[in-house]
């Protein structure tokens, strides 16, 4: 059976997807038309519509589009109903409190960028990593994508750069076999990640769970506190999923 696809709902999700990310928060008719691809009186047809129901906002003054406020409590609502994800970000706060650390949710979209969809940040750092919900970012640009590269088929892991194909597998195997990934600068200079994944019942990544933190205020010996706590809360989110440990 033929894919059935409706374009104006697709150009609708488009532009949702596009003013949710913060370098494009507030876009023209045209800028958004032309990052789009899409004719204008199409895309002006499509924000008009989203406009009336609150999905998207235009500012006369500027003559932008940005997100709009329905999308505020739809947005809680759909984290209230997605168990899973609640009793994730729940978790956030503790793990935060245990480590000292800005703690993050992010979930793999389907075009292959990540997303945060939580965040919680302690309260009694100077300097301190701080996140916005809703930011996307290639996969391969962070760290702690590779915690869902690393349980994906292994027939596609191969990445443009043959060159740095080997190295790449090696890495992607070794997070399997120890169930987490560290990070310090390696691919976001200045900083150091720690990521571990959560799995649904089916052993597919869920979620990743992350702490981050500047390389500079890290000391070694917070290493192995940050990876056990993350491994704990990871491994005890799984088993709420149904996921059989090993």
């Amino acid at each position: 059976m033929a894919e059935y696809r409706a374009p104006s709902v697709e150009l609708a999700m488009r532009i949702l997807k596009l003013l949710s990310r913060y370098k494009y928060k507030s876009c023209s008719l045209k800028e958004i038309s032309e990052l789009l691809n899409s004719n204008a009186a199409t895309c002006l047809r499509v924000l008009r519509t989203l406009a009336k129901d609150d999905f998207v906002s235009f500012h006369p003054e500027t003559k932008k589009y940005s997100l709009g406020p329905y999308l505020i409590p739809l947005g809680n609502r759909a984290k209230e109903l997605n168990g899973s994800a609640s009793m994730a970000i729940a978790e956030l706060k503790s793990v935060v409190e245990l480590t000292g650390l800005t703690t993050v949710l992010i979930e793999r979209l389907q075009d292959d960028h990540l997303i945060y969809i939580g965040s919680e940040e302690p309260s009694n750092e100077q300097v301190k990593i701080s996140v916005s919900i809703g930011q996307q970012f290639a996969i391969d640009k962070v760290a702690f994508g590779r915690c869902f590269l690393a349980y994906d088929d292994e027939a596609g892991w191969e990445r443009p750069d043959p060159s740095t194909l080997e190295n790449l597998v090696q890495k992607l195997r070794e997070i399997r076999e120890r169930g987490y990934v560290v990070s310090h600068g390696e691919l976001t200079p200045g900083i150091s990640s720690f990521a571990a994944p959560i799995f649904d019942k089916t052993g597919h990544v869920q979620f990743v769970m992350a702490c981050l933190a500047m390389t500079t205020q890290l000391s070694r010996e917070q290493e192995p506190k940050v990876i056990d706590v993350l491994l704990e809360k990871t491994h005890k989110l799984s088993e709420w999923n149904s996921y059989p440990q090993r």
